[in-house]
């Protein structure tokens, strides 16, 4: 038997040379399930409240500060908000007072304010109805606005941590409303060239031209957030009416009054009506944390690993006839445009946008499924199924795409097509995303002003949006409760015109992409300890454990400190530490006689006990090192893989 052990040496040494190697996937330890706990600083400073009537402790009480999300498999990670409340002194508020001044336009039909009654009457009968009327007043500019408090913070480690800045603004208004403050934003189509003149219900613009959209909150490419309940603003009454939402009680408030108004109804000079006056404004700060800072990602653990991202765009073009050629619709989508928006929410991973325009009539197979997702006809109008169509397409999806072009692939379906809505849950839509999908259908005339040839609105808005959804994104807003959120500049919103991610919602996707990381690194390393106990412990790899829980800590640090791309790129590097940890425990353990290398003397060891099981003689339970209870060929490969390598 010795001859046949060496010969089998012999050879497996010579197999080792010319490159052969084996994946090493042994054991079935089950990883420890791990949650982690965040604290983030949140600093809420009050700009034009007297102290006297603001209840800070209610204030606080009414607002939720923890949030759990669930990443599935029993990992959690909990996010708390350890938030401080200040005051700015008058001299502060003065400051920023003459800074509005000079950064705003105050005239006669600056904004637009909402028909509340002509809006009930459409959601009502469905008959379209002028719902928008003129409103004047002062226009603020929302971006210098943010950027003032960036360079202005209160405090000067206001840089550590997000920052909500509560203002009350309420003598730019007068009492009767017919002058108003509000704050605007630059609001361009940059397919089109065009700036936004039109609301989400766009088929009525012959009825509602030129709508204009003032913000009572703001935040777009920092972590300051500032909202003005004095300000204007018609969008919360109009989702309270379209929506039909339910907003009992003083907390929200503010979907039915604006501050001049609460103030006007409520006396703050008593217990009650400070405390009406906490839970408005908590409201107002709940809305804005629970939405954009604390909001439950969908993003899956493959996407937090993933360093490539193929969007491909399809769009199947059922209007040519009516002059609507590929040709003079190529401008609809601009996928540099795409592309840089996903690149700056998540820069460590390689993205691509690939666009293709075809005639629907050359895909049977796709024009079979909308043609049968028809619900009906109306006045030449055509309403589809979105929800058949979407299935239909999903199940050919590897048809027409290249699904294995990069780590995660999302596909898209753009069909276009003069006079016709999409229909799905009981709604009208323009698109649909998720499950490495997306679906839009956008009328052929939303594309286009009245006259027919001038853009009006391309895609990437649209499917920026639903490209979100596939990246784990919610709305700015829980759909059917909260709103003020989505006051947000960000895509994901139903408000704002946005082509890109704020600043709140990318700290977001970048912390779920390392919690991911750091728990899977922690289960790794469960795994890792269970394959080490296999043997004594020993200084040098114990001091590899230390570096690799080093790093995670660090990892954490960072993440405390709001650097997430550091933390980012921190985990990775802890990740290879880990890599290289797991590699020292395997030689350590092929190392059967423990003289700090895997050598001819361990193989040797291993061989003669080659077939040996529990009871055997010659049974050495050291070589059985894939733990099946027989030490056979694939404890012989896993040992000669890793021979001459030391472990000190």
């Amino acid at each position: 038997m010795k001859r046949l052990h060496f010969s089998l040496v012999a050879l497996l040494l010579a197999s080792m040379a010319s490159g052969v190697s084996r994946t090493e996937t042994f054991g079935d330890d089950q990883a420890l399930i791990h949650s982690i706990s965040h604290v983030h600083p949140l600093r809420v400073v009050f700009v034009g409240f007297q102290e006297s009537v603001v209840n800070i402790s209610l204030i606080d009480s009414n607002v939720q500060k923890t949030y759990l999300q669930d990443l599935g498999d029993g990992r959690t990670v909990n996010h708390s908000f350890n938030t401080s409340y200040d005051f700015a002194n008058s001299s502060y508020y003065e400051a920023l007072k003459a800074f509005i001044l000079i950064n705003s336009v105050n005239g006669t039909a600056t904004t637009s304010a909402l028909n509340t009654t002509a809006l009930q009457i459409q959601k009502s009968t469905g008959t379209k109805m002028s719902i928008f009327k003129p409103q004047s007043g002062r226009a603020i500019n929302a971006t210098a606005i943010e950027e003032w408090f960036v360079m202005n913070p209160l405090t000067a480690d206001s840089g550590s941590a997000y920052s909500f800045y509560i203002m009350n603004f309420t003598e730019f208004d007068s009492p009767d409303h017919v002058l108003e403050h509000w704050y605007n934003v630059s609001e361009i189509d940059f397919e089109a060239n065009s700036s936004r003149n039109y609301w989400r219900l766009e088929w009525d613009n012959a009825l509602n031209p030129d709508v204009r959209f003032p913000y009572a909150c703001f935040t777009s490419q920092s972590r300051v957030m500032f909202l003005d309940p004095s300000a204007f603003q018609w969008y919360l009454s109009w989702a309270r009416i379209w929506w039909g939402l339910y907003v009992g009680g003083p907390k929200y408030d503010y979907y039915y009054e604006d501050l001049d108004e609460f103030l006007r109804t409520h006396d703050v000079g008593t217990a009650q009506g400070k405390s009406d006056l906490a839970a408005y404004l908590a409201g107002w700060i709940e809305d804005a944390l629970r939405n954009l800072l604390a909001p439950s990602l969908w993003t899956s653990t493959n996407l937090s690993r993933a360093k490539s991202l193929s969007l491909q765009t399809l769009i199947l073009n059922n209007a040519s006839d009516f002059g609507y050629t590929n040709e003079f619709m190529s401008w609809m989508i601009n996928a540099s445009i795409v592309e840089e928006a996903v690149e700056d929410l998540a820069p460590f991973i390689d993205v691509s946008v690939t666009v293709s325009f075809e005639n629907l009539s050359v895909h049977p197979q796709l024009e079979a499924i909308f043609d049968g997702a028809v619900i009906s006809k109306t006045d030449d109008w055509t309403f589809y199924d979105g929800g058949v169509i979407w299935d239909g397409l999903y199940s050919l999806r590897g048809s027409y795409f290249n699904l294995s072009a990069a780590d995660v692939v999302i596909n898209s379906y753009i069909f276009f097509e003069k006079n016709m809505s999409m229909v799905y849950g009981g709604g009208e839509y323009t698109g649909l995303g998720g499950g490495g999908q997306i679906l839009v259908m956008k009328e052929a005339g939303r594309y286009f002003k009245e006259d027919g040839i001038s853009p009006k609105s391309g895609l990437g808005v649209v499917f920026i949006h639903e490209a979100g959804h596939n990246l784990g994104f919610p709305h700015t807003f829980v759909h059917g409760a909260r709103y003020a959120g989505d006051f947000a500049f960000d895509v994901m919103g139903y408000y704002p015109y946005s082509y890109h991610f704020t600043q709140l919602r990318k700290d977001c996707f970048i912390r779920l992409v390392v919690d991911y990381r750091v728990l899977d690194l922690w289960g790794q390393l469960d795994s890792d300890l269970v394959l080490y106990s296999r043997k004594d412990s020993t200084p040098v790899i114990d001091a590899e454990f230390a570096k690799v829980e080093g790093g995670v800590n660090e990892t954490l640090q960072l993440y405390d400190e709001l650097a997430y791309l550091d933390a980012y790129q921190r985990i990775v590097e802890t990740e290879g530490m880990e890599l290289n940890l797991q590699e020292l425990i395997w030689i350590y353990l092929c190392d059967l006689n423990n003289d700090g290398d895997v050598n001819i003397f361990d193989i040797v060891e291993a061989a003669n006990a080659y077939g040996a099981e529990p009871g055997d003689g010659n049974w050495n339970p050291s070589a059985d090192l894939i733990q099946d209870g027989l030490i056979d060929i694939f404890d012989i490969v896993l040992m000669a893989s890793h021979y001459l390598k030391a472990w000190q």
